[in-house]
């Protein structure tokens, strides 16, 4: 049973980062804010891969879910002026998706404070580009 088990991917960080944190508490924080604190820790933090990595995927993720959140409540605002039954439509949709990202939100920070390079989907990719 353990044979097939296998490690999910780990990447090799330094004791402590740039900004005084151990990697796995400044990766964990990357996500606290969702798309903010990924931003200010691609900034600050300059030498830990691990770190950049995760702070790189969060504004990925967290930017993508929160530029579709405001989207939706955009069109449900002007669904009021020209389609008022599409109203509960797209606040529904809003909310859904901020349900989602705050799922998505706790796995990811779960995932960086137990040290896993975890990779979302398209977010990882794009992430790759930047860091």
């Amino acid at each position: 049973m353990a044979d097939t088990l296998q490690r999910p991917p780990t990447m090799q960080t330094v004791a402590v980062t740039s900004t005084g944190l151990r990697p796995r508490t400044a990766a964990t924080l990357t996500y606290l804010s969702w798309w903010i604190t990924g931003l200010l820790f691609w900034l600050v933090e300059r030498d830990d891969r691990f770190v950049r990595f995760h702070a790189a995927q969060a504004m990925v993720a967290f930017g993508a879910i929160s530029v579709m959140i405001v989207v939706f409540l955009g069109l449900a605002a002007a669904s009021l002026s020209f389609l008022p039954a599409a109203f509960n439509l797209f606040l529904a949709a809003a909310g859904v998706t901020w349900l989602g990202g705050m799922v998505l939100w706790l796995t990811t920070m779960w995932k960086a404070a137990s040290g896993e390079a975890f990779r979302l989907p398209l977010a990882a990719d794009w992430a790759d580009r930047i860091k």
